[in-house]
């Protein structure tokens, strides 16, 4: 049984460009913050941590990827590999596998798990909060997000001429990974993994957010920031120019979700339509909605690009 009346999903699912946010009680509701746990958590494919912070075998059969673990806990999931889909693909030359954890940050936010998401998935907001990353950045390059194949969202944004990486001065004080392709040295790719691992591929490093939800309007976060075992080892490496950028960005993007949750709570919410700019929104939203539809874990809609970008 769907968690939110059919009727009150369609808008959220007409095509691109006509279609709207998602409502209300999806953010705030207890019953649908259960149905979600059941279905979209327990159901489904969900990151556990990283294969190389695992100290013991125990029951829970899991499986790798990439160097990070994912378990399944009713054992009802479709095949891992169907979930997955191609994104091994999309972020196979960033060799995460091999990646090493230098820095981790734990936050605590009151806001649900799928206004952080909707957040991540688009840089409408940017130019308003991010003066720091609209320095290394252009807001506007990530509207030519990808069409999955999985249960994936997301697309690549691409580095100002002249910045190395996401950093505060714009420099990488790390070695670039050394598979990268031909462009990808200028370029930071954004992905979520549905439903709870959020991945930000950069030219030197890759940045993880693991969401855990708490309660409809609180959601743990683990953000670990992983580079190559050449770089750790460097004698003096210092991974806070990675992980001070995004601790300051991380903050800034906090504040305006809890915002936004406290306007979901509100009774003056109101929904509204979706940017042509945010296409990802859409793709998150609509899996979102079609999974209360089909009680378990759905593939994103395909977008129809409307006007200009």
């Amino acid at each position: 049984m769907t968690p939110i009346a059919r009727e009150l999903l369609a808008p959220s699912l007409a095509p691109f460009g006509g279609s709207s946010t998602l409502p209300a009680g999806v953010y705030t509701d207890e019953s649908v913050f259960q149905w979600e746990q059941e279905r979209l958590f327990d159901g489904s494919w969900v990151c556990v941590g990283r294969a190389d912070g695992l100290e013991a075998a125990g029951d829970q059969p899991v499986v790798e990827w990439h160097g990070w673990l994912f378990a399944n806990v009713s054992g009802d999931a479709s095949p891992f590999g169907e979930h997955a889909g191609n994104l091994g693909e999309m972020i196979r030359n960033h060799g995460c596998k091999d990646l090493v954890v230098a820095a981790r940050h734990d936050y605590r936010i009151a806001a649900n798990w799928k206004i952080l998401a909707e957040n991540y998935h688009e840089c409408y907001h940017c130019s308003s909060i991010h003066p720091e990353l609209c320095e290394v950045s252009p807001p506007s390059s990530g509207g030519d997000n990808l069409e999955p194949e999985g249960a994936w969202v997301g697309g690549p944004m691409d580095l100002y001429e002249g910045v190395e990486t996401m950093s505060l001065d714009g420099k990488s004080h790390a070695p670039m990974l050394p598979q990268l392709a031909e462009g990808q040295d200028r370029t930071v790719y954004y992905f979520q993994f549905f439903p709870n691992l959020l991945l930000s591929l950069h030219p030197d490093y890759v940045m993880t957010h693991r969401l855990l939800p708490l309660a409809p309007d609180c959601t743990a976060v683990e953000c670990e920031w992983l580079f190559s075992r050449e770089a750790v080892e460097q004698e003096g490496f210092d991974p806070s120019y990675a992980s001070d950028f995004w601790d300051v960005t991380n903050r800034q993007d906090w504040y305006a979700c809890e915002a936004v949750q406290r306007g979901a709570s509100s009774r003056g919410y109101r929904r509204g339509p979706l940017s042509p700019r945010e296409d990802a929104v859409y793709q998150l939203i609509s899996m979102v909605a079609n999974s209360y539809l089909e009680g378990k874990v759905a593939r994103p809609a395909s977008r129809v690009t409307v006007g200009p970008r």
